[in-house]
């Protein structure tokens, strides 16, 4: 497989069963996470393709897993809200982003909506009018 850009998302080895199971049955809150979900969620979403490397780094930078080492083997403490995690890095590339913030803008803001589909308790906001 050729990877053109890691902001590419990659065709998953999940099988067909895998990739159709609902993730909501998994019971993930996205807003009320503890490190060991998250890395737990990120390591799954990567595998059923639907995070890119990118996509799959950011997680793990935002769950302290990637600092493990240097973070004297400390993760993020208590819960998380990923959206609320997400919520700063655009407000940060938006207002102080430097190199590819476009795609890094676009890449936080795909990596939302992923989350956003597989969280047990969002729900679309969205209103249907019909005539």
């Amino acid at each position: 497989m050729e990877i053109s850009s890691p902001y590419q998302i990659l065709n998953s080895p999940a099988s067909a069963a895998q990739q159709s199971q609902n993730r909501k049955s998994l019971g993930l809150d996205f807003s009320n996470m503890t490190p060991q979900e998250m890395e737990s969620a990120r390591r799954e979403l990567s595998l059923e393709g639907k995070i890119s490397l990118h996509q799959s780094v950011t997680m793990a930078l935002m769950d302290g897993y990637a600092l493990e080492g240097v973070n004297g083997g400390k993760l993020v403490s208590g819960s998380t809200n990923m959206y609320a995690m997400i919520d700063s890095l655009l407000d940060y590339q938006e207002k102080n982003g430097v190199f590819n913030v476009q795609q890094n803008i676009e890449s936080l803001k795909s990596l939302r909506k992923v989350l956003e589909e597989n969280d047990v308790n969002y729900t679309s906001s969205t209103t249907s009018i019909t005539a």
